[in-house]
């Protein structure tokens, strides 16, 4: 559930790279630092931090999982984004209830009301979706947890927004939709876990400042969302996705280097060991083992660093001078 602003304020979203101030009114400690952990998955796309901090102190977002005197709305809810600065400090501004039950259904509720928290509308809700809605069914299925103009406002009416991705049945922001509320029989299933596209909207939405310098013993992972390498002159970006690690001429669109092999998706890692060696690993299949499918053989040079070039020339330099690049291999 979301407590939704008036509809003619469409943006209550934070600023990149800001540190949102949280803290619990009440609940459990094992539940509280199940929230903590579990909440920080959008932060590893987002460029956002969470601060944990005293219950007297002040805090942009404030959790409770208790029933309240204010607001017994029904189930976990959260305000949208931003808007909780117009909040007494006092008062809610998410509901988790009690986290006891199945690990995956208490995953989902975090994520997903975190995701209301950083300003996330539900997917049903999408401008882009064409759910085939059976509308009388759909009022009695969700009528034991709202009204009817809840259900139009939280579930049914499409947003008033131009800034929407495409529509996205595996977000962790989609209601579950059972295939006998809809006319065409087709439903949705609740999420446990981010998809691809809450990943790439949320990271759109609050994106990490780019750098043209990678050190040694950084992890290559989270080149596409995180630690994010572009040329100094924003032509060229370096990419990992599973199996392959890619140059990416942004301009023209086009991969101009790339090693790796699409036979090994599974498992995948790239790493920048701090000896200096560039590995890429993945296995064939999930039960298969892990093997290396490609390396800079730089293992020579401790403390090196990865420059990537005004040019698209992905550079190994230590001590000043070039050790290796994508363009001449080992120098």
């Amino acid at each position: 559930m979301i407590s939704k602003p008036n509809a003619a304020i469409i943006n209550w979203r934070w600023q990149a790279g800001q540190t949102i101030k949280i803290k619990f009114l009440d609940g459990e400690i094992a539940w509280q630092e199940k929230v903590k952990s579990i909440a920080n998955e959008w932060t590893r796309y987002a460029n956002l931090k969470f601060e944990y901090v005293g219950i007297n102190e002040y805090a942009d977002i404030r959790i409770g999982f208790l029933l309240t005197g204010e607001n017994n709305n029904y189930g976990a809810w959260s305000e949208l984004g931003a808007q909780t600065a117009y909040i007494p400090q006092s008062k809610q501004t998410m509901r988790l209830g009690s986290l006891t039950g199945p690990e995956d259904s208490i995953r989902r509720t975090i994520l997903h009301e975190f995701g209301h928290a950083l300003g996330l509308f539900h997917e049903t809700t999408n401008p882009a979706a064409n759910i085939q809605w059976d509308l009388p069914k759909a009022y009695k299925y969700y009528s034991l947890q709202f009204t009817k103009e809840q259900v139009d406002l939280f579930i049914i009416n499409k947003e008033n927004t131009d800034d929407y991705s495409e529509y996205d049945p595996l977000s962790i922001m989609h209601y579950y939709i059972p295939a006998s509320i809809t006319t065409n029989g087709v439903g949705v299933y609740e999420q446990t876990v981010l998809s691809q596209i809450d990943k790439e909207s949320i990271n759109k939405w609050y994106p990490f400042p780019f750098v043209s310098v990678m050190e040694s013993g950084q992890s290559c992972n989270d080149l596409r969302w995180k630690d994010r390498i572009q040329s100094n002159n924003k032509r060229y970006s370096l990419e990992f996705t599973p199996g392959f690690l890619r140059i990416i001429d942004l301009v023209e669109k086009t991969t101009i280097w790339e090693v790796g092999n699409i036979q090994y998706p599974r498992k995948a890692f790239c790493y920048f060991e701090s000896n200096g060696n560039i590995i890429l690993k993945g296995a064939r299949y999930i039960v298969a083992p892990v093997e290396t499918i490609w390396t800079s053989n730089t293992s020579e040079y401790p403390g090196a660093t990865l420059h990537l070039q005004d040019d698209g020339d992905l550079q190994l330099i230590y001590n000043g001078a070039v050790k290796w690049s994508s363009k001449n291999g080992k120098v």
